[in-house]
């Protein structure tokens, strides 16, 4: 018997009247209360991660594989985070179907011929909790935060939600992400209560919050935000970024060369959207050293076409214009970070570790192991900017991502933004 069969059988005797007051109790009871039956208090919270903050998903058909272990037709199957997929031998795999190809007369990007790439579980936090599905320790994001948020009575999917997003890409070619988070927002203000919803986002999901709300109307917001809560965002971007540009970023994976996964990186615009800001680092200022020429934030342009990577340029230009002025949200800020860590700032390279294909010596600096501190507090201008409060929470030794597993930011969470 077919799912429909069995629903037909079970409300044959019921009046259409019956019918309609079942669905709308059962709604209600799902969407209103807790398991327990009590209704979830504080206000709803909506996660928007980082970069590399979500698991992607990939379905296969590809013309050709670069190598012939390599996956050429494959259904539905977690391209990242997946630790089988970096390993030495099948890194070039997830390479290839893990770049993206950019277009220079729309701006931009499409997967890689045969691949499909998308994210899961929108509304729900399964797919940000953990980056690997199979819940590995070393793939923990949100989980924390969210296990933090349930021990006081959220619920995940109802009152704690995740609007997950292709991070390799930048705020220019989200546009229907950002209407799926607009009926989000509205869905989760209605099914609790009419409660204002608070937007907490991770790394580069500050910037494309601070992007969002400043596409939304002043109305709208009033409506339904209670809070903006970004946490440890670049506002100004952050050296890393042309680390990963020019010599690539093995994300701690010894076995594998950076210059390899480099081949992917270079091809997602959200790099490039993440290079240091010229409000915030000086022209004069040099960042990258080499033995025949030293480059700042005013010679990007000239470091691509030296690294051979000039499209680079073209996807800098199309999206570095999205938050560039970084213009008031105008709803109530509550921004937080860590401090303390060491951070990069500073590269040379030299005959030891020649450019760009080599990892470069590396100066640090403040921050917190990820963003450059002057980067972290670049929203406190704010405060002179809207009339809704703009605070600052710093947490002494909060690295990037570690941060999110922090009971000092758990309590600041429930306490503070929450008013639990």
């Amino acid at each position: 018997m077919s799912t429909m069969d069995v629903t037909d059988a079970r409300f044959a005797n019921l009046s259409l009247k019956s019918v309609v007051l079942l669905i709308f109790c059962c709604c209600t009871c799902l969407c209103f209360t807790r398991r327990d039956g009590n209704v979830t208090k504080g206000h709803p919270v909506i996660i928007l991660p980082g970069d590399g903050g979500t698991q992607l998903w990939a379905s296969l058909d590809k013309p050709s594989t670069v190598h012939y272990f390599c996956r050429q037709k494959e259904a539905l199957f977690n391209l990242w985070l997946n630790v089988e997929e970096l390993t030495p031998l099948t890194i070039d795999c997830f390479v290839d179907n893990a770049r993206l190809v950019f277009n220079n007369v729309t701006k931009h990007t499409s997967d890689s011929p045969g691949v499909n790439v998308t994210t899961v579980n929108f509304g729900n936090t399964s797919s940000v909790e953990y980056l690997d599905p199979s819940h590995i320790s070393l793939s923990k994001y949100f989980d924390g935060i969210v296990a933090a948020l349930v021990a006081v009575g959220y619920q995940r999917g109802v009152s704690v939600r995740g609007a997950p997003y292709d991070f390799r890409k930048a705020p220019n070619e989200a546009n229907v992400y950002f209407q799926n988070v607009t009926k989000l927002i509205e869905e989760t203000y209605r099914i609790n209560q009419n409660r204002k919803v608070v937007l907490l986002t991770h790394s580069m999901g500050g910037l494309y919050g601070l992007y969002y709300l400043n596409s939304q109307p002043q109305e709208w917001k009033d409506k339904f935000i209670q809070a903006y809560a970004p946490i440890s965002a670049p506002w100004g971007g952050a050296t890393k970024s042309i680390r990963v540009v020019v010599s690539g970023d093995n994300v701690g994976d010894v076995v594998v060369h950076a210059s390899t996964v480099r081949k992917a990186q270079r091809t997602w615009p959200s790099i490039y959207y993440l290079m240091p800001s010229d409000k915030f680092w000086n022209p004069k200022e040099v960042i990258v050293e080499t033995p025949k020429k030293n480059y700042t934030v005013a010679d990007y342009q000239t470091l691509l076409k030296d690294i051979n990577y000039e499209i680079g340029w073209e996807m800098r230009q199309a999206a570095m214009d999205q938050v560039y002025d970084l213009k008031a949200p105008g709803v109530p800020v509550y921004g937080i970070h860590g401090c303390d860590v060491p951070t990069e700032e500073h590269y040379v390279y030299d005959s030891s570790r020649p450019f760009p294909d080599y990892e470069p010596h590396i100066t640090y600096g403040q921050g917190d192991g990820t963003v450059n501190m002057r980067s972290l507090k670049g929203y406190l201008k704010w405060q002179k900017e809207q009339q809704h409060p703009v605070s600052e929470f710093q947490i002494p030794g909060g690295e990037h991502v570690a941060i999110l597993q922090n009971a000092t930011l758990h309590k600041y969470l429930i306490k503070t933004i929450l008013h639990l």
